[in-house]
Parts: structure tokens; sequence; C-alpha cells
């Protein structure tokens, strides 16, 4: 009989956290790649007609894990979006494909590629872009 050992990561501290995020919105994103990449979150953010301080919740990592749930129980989060990070950074054990919105319960999650990706492949930042506009624009 085959058995399988999986390693479980300690759970760390996000590296920062910002804005307020009273419309339910948490993006949990790489440090270097917000760092490189601010103005491009910042325009995303905008252009769903939401306020960057005010309205969304942004979590920084390195390459730890996090433990995502403390945040959750936080405020009513209902959409969360892993810019370039994986499910298992942030304790979740799911198999998801990039640019597909996945409605768990009450939580809608959506990852992505990294920002400096979808900045050097048009196609990917429109899907994004596309996922984006569906479910924060359209009535």
């Amino acid at each position: 009989m085959k058995s399988n050992i999986y390693t479980i990561k300690e759970a760390k501290n996000p590296t920062s956290t910002a804005g307020k995020g009273e419309k339910g919105l948490i993006i949990v994103i790489n440090q270097l790649d917000m760092d490189q990449n601010i103005q491009t979150l910042q325009g995303l953010v905008k252009a769903i007609k939401l306020d960057i301080d005010n309205d969304v919740k942004i979590l920084t990592i390195d390459e730890q894990t996090i433990d995502i749930n403390t945040e959750l129980k936080e405020k009513t989060v209902r959409t969360l979006i892993l810019v370039g990070i994986s499910p298992d950074q942030i304790g979740f054990s799911i198999n998801a494909k990039k640019y597909f919105f996945y409605q768990m319960e009450q939580l809608a999650i959506l990852l992505t590629d990294s920002l400096t990706i979808m900045n050097q492949d048009k196609s990917k930042k429109m899907q994004f872009w596309k996922n984006l506009q569906e479910k924060f624009l359209t009535p």
C-alpha cells in the first residue's frame, strides 16, 4: 500500500496589508509584482469603479503561505482575486484554472497570472479585464 505524506506549510501574516475592503474585494499579490506594477493594479481597480484605498483590501506576500481565513472572517468578503498567487499559498486546497471565477458559497475566487506576465501578454490581460467587467460592471 502506497502512502502519501503531505507537507503543511507554516502560515504567516501577509507582508503588508493596504485598503479597507469596504466592497468585499480582497486581492492577494506578490510584493515584488505589486511594487513593479502598482500603476496597472490601480488602473484596473479604478476601471471597475472601485476606490483602491476604501473599497479593496490588498494583501501582499513574498513566498510565504498565509492564513487567509482571518481576513475572510473580518468583513463580508464576496470576491477574492489571487494575482500570480497559487491557492496553496493562502491555505486553500483547490485545483482551479486561471481566468475563471469559481463560486464557493458566498465567495467568488479568481486566479490569474502575475501582473508582470499580464503586462507582457496582452491576451492574458484582456482575459483578466473581461473577468473583472463581467463581475463588477455587468448589472
